[in-house]
């Protein structure tokens, strides 16, 4: 069975690769492809950004009883990390070189730094209270349809 800091790990690399290539396409002025580029990459993070909040976070949340804590901070990073990416969208679409690096360079110090905070606090603490539970205790906190 893969942990929550493998799965979600991977998912980090996967959208920092993504943007990655959003950066180069705004670098060669390539403004259509960059554009089309953060869409993909926006669906990708809006995603990843859904699986913690509607599921990891609450489950962290009511396992431990912390609710004010790294969940709430991961939250605050989240909404940061959606306006960045605004402003962002919005260099790319106005073909602003500069005004996209100074975007992307708050954005990538943000994403890279939470990032690094899910993967060496967040997620080894989810796989620690996955390994102390039951079947019966996973299976009741796995949201019903």
């Amino acid at each position: 069975m893969s942990s929550i800091s493998e799965v979600l790990g991977a998912d980090h690399r996967d959208c920092d690769a993504l943007f990655a290539s959003v950066a180069e396409t705004a670098e060669r002025g390539e403004w259509s492809n960059c554009r089309e580029r953060v869409a993909a990459f926006s669906q990708s993070l809006k995603h990843h950004m859904k699986i913690e909040e509607q599921a990891l976070f609450p489950a962290f949340e009511e396992a431990t009883g912390i609710g004010g804590g790294p969940t709430r901070a991961m939250r605050h990073e989240h909404r940061q990390m959606l306006a960045l990416l605004d402003a962002v969208a919005a260099a790319a679409a106005a073909h602003d070189a500069a005004r996209f690096r100074a975007a992307a360079r708050s954005f990538t110090t943000l994403m890279s730094s939470h990032g690094a905070k899910e993967e060496t606090v967040l997620y080894p603490m989810c796989d620690e209270l996955l390994r102390q539970m039951s079947g019966e205790q996973l299976w009741q906190m796995v949201p019903r349809p």
